[in-house]
């Protein structure tokens, strides 16, 4: 009841202002955390209310006054920053959610993680350790984001003297020789992610969950999708583009694949081979 009487205070107020998720996904729900300071830059006498199915990515976020996921019919007061990628050389996702509050800036997603979270996680899960899951939503993108559980075995393999743990779903596969922490809440895998080396997976919303905790990630793109428009520079971003890709439309669903020669091209030895490089030897995966 208390929830419903604080959104029509929010309506009536004139100066309130609506951020609205453009799908129920975690890293498009996420990417929002990146134009909220640009809109409190912008909107500075306006209340921000958050529409979101994930309200915990928002706990403490100084740039939101109310997020809520109750779902209130569209106003002229409403942003709902959406992205269209049909191409090569569409700008990246999180420059054109921007765009939607007049700002040029380069934001990123960030969660808000208390002292407590993160300490908690070191001490269920302590000592230095990579994070990592295999496996990504494939709703939309059908087989087309995935790598495949062997060749994230073989590379955990040819990491043997490092310590992994796996965040993700209670229903994903676990690999063997890892740390099992799937299952657990978004924030709970965050704080974990945070106290990692780095994280290793595939392009999609952990990916920006590592982003918006400050650590780095190694990240098998395949065809997909190009680096440039969803991932971060400072990651180790492996492609495997061939003549059909990127073959991803953000506004048509895929089919299956049947060849996966993007991902296929992308053996676990050549991984090694970067993230012992680029993130080991250059010092910046950890010590």
């Amino acid at each position: 009841m208390f929830s419903y009487l604080r959104l029509f205070y929010y309506l009536l107020r004139p100066r309130t202002v609506f951020l609205r998720r453009t799908s129920n996904g975690l890293g498009d729900n996420l990417l929002l955390t990146a134009i909220l300071p640009e809109m409190r830059k912008c909107m500075p006498d306006h209340k921000i209310v958050v529409e979101t199915p994930w309200k915990d990515l928002f706990a403490n976020n100084p740039h939101a006054d109310w997020v809520t996921d109750k779902h209130v019919k569209t106003t002229r007061r409403h942003i709902k920053p959406v992205y269209r990628v049909e191409k090569r050389g569409d700008r990246p996702f999180i420059a054109q959610m921007l765009s939607y509050v007049g700002s040029g800036s380069v934001g990123s997603p960030h969660i808000y993680l208390t002292e407590d979270e993160i300490e908690r996680a070191a001490g269920n899960y302590p000592g230095r350790y990579v994070t990592i899951c295999p496996t990504g939503k494939s709703v939309f993108s059908a087989n087309r984001r995935e790598w495949g559980l062997d060749r994230f075995q073989e590379l955990r393999d040819l990491l043997s003297e490092y310590r992994f743990i796996q965040v993700g779903l209670a229903r994903d596969p676990l690999l063997d020789n890892v740390v099992d922490a799937r299952g657990l809440s978004v924030r709970e895998s965050a704080a974990i992610i945070k106290n990692a080396r780095f994280f290793l997976g595939l392009e999609g919303g952990f990916m920006h969950v590592a982003k918006a905790v400050g650590t780095r990630s190694a990240i098998i793109f395949g065809g997909y999708i190009l680096a440039e428009v969803s991932g971060y520079r400072e990651n180790v971003n492996i492609s495997g583009e061939v003549d059909c890709s990127p073959c991803y439309n953000s506004h048509v669903s895929r089919t299956p694949c049947d060849s996966m020669k993007c991902m296929r091209a992308i053996d676990p030895k050549m991984v090694y081979d970067r993230i012992v490089l680029e993130l080991f030897e250059s010092g910046k995966g950890g010590g």
